[in-house]
């Protein structure tokens, strides 16, 4: 019995390195085919080119879509104090709070993202249980534009498009996913909102899903500062200027 199994091994071993042996004599033959023909060169001029290509393109900024002239005039009606180019601060400010929060793993900034926070300190939870790590470097902004505007049942809402670049690395477990050799150039649709008239405000939940920093139940109106489950005093986010609310990268 020992016999067979040790003569079955060795066909196997034989059968893969014939099966090596071949390809390898395979490859050799086409590498010579190229050669002769004055291929092999073309096929490294395309792959410099392919690699030029990409980093050109890596360093060509895309421009912000938007409707900024379009949209300003009734914005402006709206809110008279309304300064666009401080929006446009807003949203780098709150995109790079973000990205250093899900780089580093840490929460201590994300009070300036009040509307945010909960959900990105779960993201956080889940990458740490996961072993996973999303990390962005050599971020920067180039564009801004205003993609969106209406106002509607107490609340206004602003979206922003933003053009940027930055290098993106993704691991679990310590191994590679996601690692850009050459610069993202990508846009974000940033939203703000303001609550105009909280007394018109129909959904809460939806526009803002605020919970309780003790036992995480949904505040379910503007007027409560103490959580109806558990009593823990609610900090109030500041619902009379533009808060940042959501991000997405398209």
């Amino acid at each position: 019995m020992t016999k067979t199994i040790i003569f079955i091994l060795l066909v196997v071993i034989l059968l893969f390195l014939l099966i090596v042996f071949t390809g390898l004599m395979i490859w050799y033959h086409i590498k010579r085919k190229l050669r002769s023909l004055g291929l092999d060169d073309d096929i490294k001029n395309l792959s410099e080119t392919m690699h030029t290509l990409k980093l050109e393109d890596s360093k060509r900024a895309r421009s912000a879509s938007g409707m900024t002239k379009v949209l300003l005039p009734t914005i402006r009606r709206d809110f008279p104090e309304f300064n666009e180019n401080r929006l446009y601060n807003m949203t780098e400010e709150s995109l790079r709070v973000i990205f250093r929060a899900l780089t580093e793993k840490r929460t201590d900034e994300l009070t300036k993202v009040p509307l945010l926070k909960d959900n990105i300190t779960m993201m956080l939870d889940d990458m740490k249980r996961s072993d996973i790590a999303h990390i962005y470097r050599d971020i920067v902004f180039h564009d801004f534009a205003i993609k969106d505007y209406h106002r509607a049942d107490g609340v206004a809402t602003i979206t922003v498009s933003v053009s940027l670049e930055y290098y993106y690395r993704k691991t679990k477990n310590e191994a590679i996913l996601i690692d850009d050799k050459y610069k993202r150039q990508t846009r974000y649709a940033c939203e703000f909102i303001y609550v105009y008239n909280e007394s018109l405000v129909k959904d809460y939940e939806k526009v803002l899903a605020t919970n309780c920093p003790n036992c995480g139940a949904v505040i379910k109106s503007l007027g409560h500062k103490y959580c109806e489950y558990c009593g823990t005093a609610i900090k109030e986010v500041n619902l009379k200027a533009w808060a940042f609310s959501s991000y997405k990268e398209y």
